[in-house]
């Protein structure tokens, strides 16, 4: 057996009804209280909402009025659907089955309405073949236009009333889109169903595209000469004349741009907004016309008005078409500063706290994905996260300014840092790393900025700009960030700051340093014997040279021998800066023996050697050093080359020859510094000879023994407590290693044998 349920029964049952207005039963009152909202602000842009009781409220509005005699059709829920929003139009709703989900609702809740308009009162009585009559209580002049009071058997507070009240709010003072529909809004498919809805003479038809009596007039004589088919009605044309006639509407009507739509246009109180405009296509299967739909996006995003106030723990999300929220499930998530929307297809990523965000779309086409009018906001997704980032950073930038005063990041470090070096330092008594600075300052900006992280380089940079002007800060000595090869010695130097203050330049070791953007090449250079072919250091320092290098540049500045010091860098924009800041480091400091020599690579140079070049984009201009020529600096706005590219042997003989352009030799100091030399190591060898000689004489290895022997019983019975003694000792010189004890122990036995 087979049972048939006809579609208009599901509008009576509260569970059915649920499908076809497409929420949860518990939202039944708010979506009925909004189709009602919808229809009248359609109607006439503006109406008032009021909650009557615990099961009532009534919708008004200052139109024209509903005809009597369409009221039982319009409030039957087995009727065809009556609607006008085949034809696409910035305007509210979907479907055209608001007035039925009102009905059902009423029905399926045992509740009942009130219809006036035109000055007569009407009972509206649903009845159990789907269809509803009404029944006059009377005249009523109370209302100029339509009042609609409805009562359910469901719970109404003020809350129920709250999707209608948004819609309200979204609507007074907006700009109202007044054209008409464009040929441009449907497919094939979607213009043939208008049509055959339409059921109109095809001459009248056209003229819901155009507006005025002239241009319609005109319309319509060119529609006569050009299709033979224009006497007839639209419910006779087939899907191919249908296609001809859209083409034919195309090629008279000129596109409206999105922007003509009209927008909510208006700032709420409390929240930053931005607006974007876009369109977005749907493609045709039968036919020849794909449609291009236009969009209004308006975003916007609450601003905090209180910055101590942490009470909104939650963000929320409300989306509104063409002024009416939407029913869709959308969901948020907010973890520290970041949220999450999604839901209709949507899916956006936000660096925003919790807060409360709006989206409105005014589009003459909203795609929906079920009879529910479950909306799909993938089409024009691109444009509402755009939208919601705009407004979301303007509300970021004006919370920043609340909690920071109008103070940049620079004055609040500046302002903040002697607190920060008291805390870190324990009130000077300890020295302490630039990091850890960084750790301490990083609060006060965070407060001030609405929880904005710090950027550790730009602190440093202000640092290093606050000691230009007000000398170093004392005790803060800076982390590693390179290294310094030594020549000859095989000795490697890590440059922070407590080294390079620690450091001693070997005298007569090496008179040239090549600093290496990549420190990968040192342990090649080392392996061949580079450094102590050139008597030449190495030097890296991981990219820009740091302040460890420019400290480094100081101290060897202050010998008497002069330092070539060769800069090796990547062929890009970042490279040549690499040269440009020694240089100008070296010219900030005068008197300094430091010449620095651009050694490469250089873009063209790369180019001659036929290396690998990378080609890349950039939304920003990559800043170059001063020497690099016009036509090459716009070139490193998209290409580089690494000093990668080349391969070891490659980079090697590259190296050498760059070496040997520069003329540079070996290390020979002049002849007072070789004659000094050689007397110094004619007296240590001497030296050396005359001890050795004398100690054979005067049995020297013999006397040690004895003396030894002297001293056995008194050291082995200091080894039975040494461990004791050693602990002892530590204990009131806890700075001390365990050996400096057991010296002072040997010490006292010998002294005490004497």
């Amino acid at each position: 057996m087979q049972l048939i349920r006809e579609d208009w029964k599901l509008f009576r049952n509260i569970d059915t009804l649920c499908q076809k207005a497409g929420v949860h039963r518990e939202f039944i009152p708010k979506l009925v209280v909004k189709e009602l909202v919808d229809n009248a602000l359609d109607a006439t842009g503006d109406c008032e909402l009021e909650l009557v009781d615990n099961h009532s409220f009534r919708v008004t509005d200052n139109g024209s009025g509903i005809d009597p005699d369409w009221l039982e059709d319009y409030f039957s829920i087995n009727r065809p659907m009556i609607s006008s929003k085949l034809l696409r139009l910035p305007t509210r709703g979907a479907l055209g089955n608001g007035l039925r989900v009102v009905t059902g609702a009423v029905i399926s809740t045992n509740g009942y309405l009130t219809v006036t308009t035109r000055g007569q009162t009407f009972k509206i009585i649903p009845q159990d073949d789907g269809t509803s009559i009404k029944q006059f209580l009377g005249y009523n002049n109370d209302y100029k236009g339509t009042s609609i009071l409805v009562t359910l058997g469901l719970s109404i507070t003020k809350s129920t009333l709250s999707w209608g009240k948004m819609a309200i709010q979204f609507s007074k003072n907006s700009e109202v889109f007044e054209g008409k529909s464009s040929p441009y809004w449907y497919t094939s498919e979607a213009f043939f169903e208008l049509v055959n809805a339409a059921n109109m003479p095809i001459n009248e038809f056209v003229s819901l595209f155009v507006a005025g009596p002239i241009k319609a007039k005109k319309l319509i004589t060119d529609l006569t000469n050009e299709l033979e088919f224009s006497m007839l009605g639209t419910a006779d044309l087939s899907f191919e004349e249908s296609d001809q006639l859209l083409t034919f509407l195309r090629s008279k009507i000129r596109k409206t741009l999105p922007r003509n739509l009209g927008a909510v246009n208006k700032n709420f109180v409390n929240t930053m907004s931005h607006k974007t405009n876009g369109s977005f296509n749907l493609e045709t299967v039968r036919g020849e016309h794909d449609a291009e739909i236009p969009i209004v996006i308006e975003a916007w995003v609450k601003y905090d008005t209180d910055q101590d106030d942490e009470s909104q723990k939650h963000s929320s999300i409300s989306v509104l078409v063409n002024k009416s929220p939407v029913t869709a499930d959308m969901r948020t998530s907010t973890k520290q500063a970041s949220t999450t929307i999604w839901g209709g297809g949507l899916y956006i990523d936000l660096r925003s706290r919790p807060t409360d965000f709006y989206v409105s779309i005014i589009t003459p086409y909203q795609p929906i994905k079920s009879d529910g009018k479950e909306p799909d906001f993938r089409p024009m997704h691109n444009e509402i996260e755009y939208a919601l980032k705009k407004a979301t950073a303007k509300v970021k930038k004006f919370n920043q300014n609340m909690s920071s005063g109008g103070r940049n990041e620079r004055e609040i470090i500046i302002q903040n840092l002697p607190n920060a070096i008291d805390k870190t330092s324990g009130d000077g008594e300890f020295i302490f790393s630039q990091r850890q600075l960084y750790y301490a300052i990083r609060p006060f900006v965070m407060e001030a900025f609405g929880g904005k992280q710090l950027n550790y380089n730009y602190f440093c940079q202000v640092i290093t700009d606050y000691e230009a002007d007000y000398g170093e800060i004392e005790g803060m000595y800076r982390d590693p960030r390179g290294t310094l090869y030594h020549p000859h010695t095989g000795e490697e130097i890590p440059l922070g700051t407590i080294a390079v203050q620690k450091y001693s330049r070997p005298t007569w070791t090496f008179n040239k340093i090549i600093f290496i953007e990549k420190e990968g090449y040192f342990a090649s250079l080392r392996d061949v014997g580079f450094p102590e072919k050139y008597d030449c250091a190495l030097l890296s320092s991981k990219g820009y040279a740091s302040r460890a290098v420019k400290d480094l540049f100081d101290l060897l500045g202050e010998t008497d021998e002069e330092i070539q010091f060769f800069c090796v860098h990547d062929a890009d924009a970042a490279g040549t800066k690499i040269f440009e800041t020694l240089q100008e480091a070296t010219s900030a400091r005068p008197g300094r023996r430091v010449r620095v020599i651009n050694l490469g690579l250089e873009p063209e140079e790369a180019l001659e050697l036929d290396l690998q070049v990378e080609t890349f984009e950039s939304k920003r201009s990559r800043p170059v050093a001063d020497y690099v020529s016009y036509e090459w600096e716009r070139w490193l706005q998209t290409h580089r080359v690494e000093l990668n590219a080349m391969t070891t042997p490659e980079f090697i003989q590259w190296l050498e020859d760059k070496m040997e352009d520069h003329g540079v030799g070996k290390v020979i100091p002049g002849v007072t510094i070789l004659s000094s030399e050689m007397e110094s190591n004619a007296e240590t060898l001497v030296r050396a000879q005359v001890a050795k000689k004398i100690l054979q004489q005067n049995l020297y290895e013999e006397q040690v023994s004895l003396e030894l022997d002297r001293i056995k019983g008194d050291l082995e019975l200091a080894k039975l407590h040494v461990r004791d003694t050693v602990k002892e000792k530590l204990d009131n010189n806890p700075h001390s290693l365990w050996s400096l004890p057991v010296r002072e122990i040997v010490q006292d036995i010998i002294n005490n044998q004497e």
